[in-house]
């Protein structure tokens, strides 16, 4: 079958990469944080590593932060440096990744995004809130608590007699008014659940970085609890004031990300880890394991002819086990808590 323009693009761009980084690995990944894929990773760096350096390219929503850390820790574990590049989504449970890398490569259309963990409502079925809001419930409370005493005591000092002690007692009064009803509100039990779930990314993130250095000095808490919203936007701008070493991606990682753009990269598409090689490799599969990838995500029956192939004899047992870590697994987030 001739190829078309697009498959003819796609073998470009893989050849092009890998001719630009020839002593490293290149992972591509495109799923959920999940035990599984952790898993999945462990097993394809088993069968699959060449090098002490890898670029793993990663498109991910987020997932569960103990699986986030441990695949930063899988992926150090077995390379001495780690390349991450972001073109598209990057967030929640993938930015604890980022900190585990040694350099952040960031397109025009890729973000990070906040670390505060979403944990479960307890009156709601299946809904998650930010471990922020009861903190920033709190620091609401305080300010208009702050701001009914300010503006009690100027009015009452005004045009009276008063002593500004007995003025202070009476503005006291007012203020306690205030918050007695609003902080009657808050369960001190999920305030100090919000707390420890609070302190879960945050200790993900100083183990990560002691190995890293990636990040610089305080920005670890302020990608806890600084930004006013989980979905908040870091782009490469904003992430080179968080991070060392944030770079834009080389023309050939551009090239490839955009030659992949529409079947993996450009969102969550449940596939991955693929190694790339080049399609005449003959220790491994590359375009041929991405195309299976993403083949087998699109058509289920497309596994059944995957594992026929693997049990038949064949010149390249290598290229066939690429193509089964392509091939997804059911989503296990392993917890209730978790960096969605």
């Amino acid at each position: 079958m001739t190829p078309s323009e697009a498959e003819i693009a796609q073998a470009k761009a893989i050849e092009a990469l890998v001719h630009s980084c020839p002593d490293r690995d290149i992972i591509v990944i495109s799923r959920t944080i999940t035990r599984d894929l952790h898993f999945d990773l462990t097993m394809a760096i088993k069968e699959e590593k060449r090098y002490d350096k890898c670029t793993v390219i990663l498109t991910t929503m987020g997932g569960d932060p103990g699986a986030g850390f441990r695949i930063a820790r899988c992926l150090r574990h077995h390379y001495k440096n780690i390349r991450l590049v972001i073109p598209s989504f990057c967030k929640s449970a993938g930015t604890l990744v980022a900190i585990g890398a040694d350099e952040l490569v960031i397109g025009d259309l890729g973000e990070l995004g906040p670390l505060d963990i979403q944990v479960s409502k307890a009156s709601e079925l299946a809904e998650r809130s930010s471990g922020l809001d009861i903190i920033q419930a709190l620091e609401v409370v305080q300010g208009q608590v702050r701001m009914a005493f300010h503006n009690t005591l100027l009015e009452i000092r005004k045009g009276s007699r008063l002593s500004t002690k007995l003025a202070g007692e009476m503005a006291a009064s007012v203020a306690i008014g205030v918050a007695a009803p609003l902080y009657s509100q808050i369960d001190p039990n999920r305030l100090g659940e919000m707390q420890r779930a609070m302190s879960i990314a945050h200790e993900y993130g100083l183990r990560l970085n002691a190995s890293s250095k990636i990040l610089k000095e305080g920005m670890l808490d302020a990608l806890v609890a600084n930004y006013p919203s989980h979905s908040f936007v870091i782009d490469r701008k904003e992430a080179s004031e968080l991070f060392n070493n944030v770079e834009s991606p080389t023309s050939a990682e551009n090239d490839f990300c955009h030659a992949f753009w529409q079947e993996v990269l450009g969102k969550e598409t449940d596939q991955g880890p693929f190694f790339v090689r080049k399609p005449d490799d003959s220790q491994g599969g590359t375009h041929d394991g991405i195309s299976e990838g993403i083949d087998s995500a699109e058509n289920p029956n497309s596994q059944t002819r995957s594992d026929n192939a693997t049990n038949s004899p064949s010149t390249d047992d290598q290229s066939e086990r690429v193509r089964t870590h392509g091939v997804s697994t059911p989503d296990s987030n392993g917890g209730e808590t978790q960096i969605a």
